[in-house]
């Protein structure tokens, strides 16, 4: 009887992680949005970074939590770009996206709910890892610098942005910038947890900084040599974010 109730818990949560990514991947806009981010017609960076955070660091957890319901690390990367996304509407004053956050933390719930409180295993202790951390360090001046330039640009209500579901995009292209420190961080302490999560800033940091070295002067974009420095860092933290689980496989006895 207990197994039974366990698996239909199970199912439920399940199913409503693969609908809640589908939302965020379609009616979110995340895959439409990365459509257009080679089309000069559009505010390509800002499209760029709408695209990332709903789908490389949402929708991807979702993902995850559909194929293992039980996976607290991404509960806690959800819940993580959830209140940055919170922060980020109330620096930027975007009382839309606030609505955003709110939807995210009630999906978030929803999924916690369904599971009993004891199926939810701890991340364990930390297992520091030095090179996400001298990342996470190097990162966090240029990136939180970032998110506040675009929170002002956002309150300023300039023509040159993008509105998507009722959202000014610069307010969700600073809490993608302020997420993406907050997850190597989160990475840098539990490497091997959170490889989904260093893989998503990886690749988040890696296209957005050659989106901008393409489309110089576009709204939301960097400089061609911050462009280049955010694919190197990006590179850097997935690599870095790699090295446990390299080891871990070397170490599987068997294996040459």
């Amino acid at each position: 009887m207990l197994g039974d109730v366990s698996n239909s818990r199970q199912t439920i949560a399940r199913s409503l992680a693969i609908f809640y990514a589908l939302l965020w991947l379609l009616p979110g806009f995340a895959i439409i949005d990365l459509t257009v981010t080679w089309s000069s017609s559009w505010p390509v960076m800002l499209e760029a970074g709408w695209g990332l955070l709903f789908g490389a660091l949402v929708a991807a957890p979702f993902v995850a939590l559909a194929r293992t319901p039980d996976s607290t690390p991404a509960i806690l990367q959800l819940t993580v770009v959830c209140l940055l996304v919170a922060i980020a509407a109330a620096l930027s004053l975007n009382w839309q996206a606030a609505a955003h956050a709110a939807v995210l933390a009630v999906q978030i719930a929803s999924i916690v709910l369904a599971r009993s409180a004891r199926s939810w295993s701890g991340l364990g202790p930390p297992r520091r890892s030095v090179p996400l951390t001298v990342l996470a360090v190097l990162g966090f001046g240029p990136w939180i610098a970032y998110a506040f330039e675009m929170f002002a640009a956002d309150r300023e209500n300039r023509p040159d942005s993008d509105i998507t579901n009722g959202v000014d995009h610069y307010s969700i292209q600073g809490a993608l910038a302020l997420a993406l420190v907050a997850l190597t961080a989160l990475a840098a302490w539990w490497p091997r947890q959170f490889l989904l999560g260093a893989g998503g800033v990886a690749v988040a940091a890696m296209y957005l900084g050659i989106v901008s070295a393409a489309h110089q002067g576009t709204a939301g974009g960097f400089s061609t040599a911050w462009s280049w420095a955010a694919v190197l860092w990006g590179a850097g933290v997935g690599g870095a974010a790699l090295l446990p689980h390299l080891d871990r496989a070397r170490a599987v006895p068997g294996r040459p």
